[in-house]
C-alpha cells in the first residue's frame, strides 16, 4: 500500500509542478523532472537510511506492533511530502522566466 502511495504521490507532484511551471511561463517538462525527484530522493533516503534500521532493530520485541513503529515505518512517506512542498514553495513559486 505503501508503495502505491508513493507512485501516486510522485505522478501528483510532477503534474503539480508540471501545471504550475507552465502557468509561470518556465520548462513545465524540468519542472516535472524536480517535482518527481523532489519527493523520491528525500523518501527513499529517510527510508533507507533511517525507517527501515529501525524497524530491523525493533523485530522481535513487544514493541514491533506498536503505532509508532508502524508509523515510524511509513514516515518516508510524510518526508518525501514535506520536502517536495518545501521545493514548491521555495523554488518554483520564486522561479523567474528570462524572455
Amino acid at each position: 500500500m505503501a508503495m502505491l502511495l508513493s507512485v501516486l504521490f510522485t505522478m501528483g507532484f510532477a503534474y503539480w509542478f508540471y501545471k504550475t511551471a507552465t502557468r509561470l511561463g518556465a520548462s513545465g517538462f524540468h519542472w516535472a523532472i524536480v517535482g518527481a525527484i523532489s519527493y523520491q530522493l528525500p523518501a527513499w533516503g529517510w527510508m533507507l537510511t533511517i525507517s527501515k534500521p529501525y524497524i530491523s532493530a525493533i523485530q522481535g520485541t513487544a514493541n514491533r506492533a506498536a503505532f509508532g513503529a508502524g508509523m515510524m515505518g511509513h514516515s518516508w512517506l510524510l518526508v518525501g511530502l514535506v520536502t517536495a512542498l518545501l521545493v514548491y514553495k521555495f523554488a518554483l513559486l520564486k522561479t523567474t522566466v528570462k524572455n
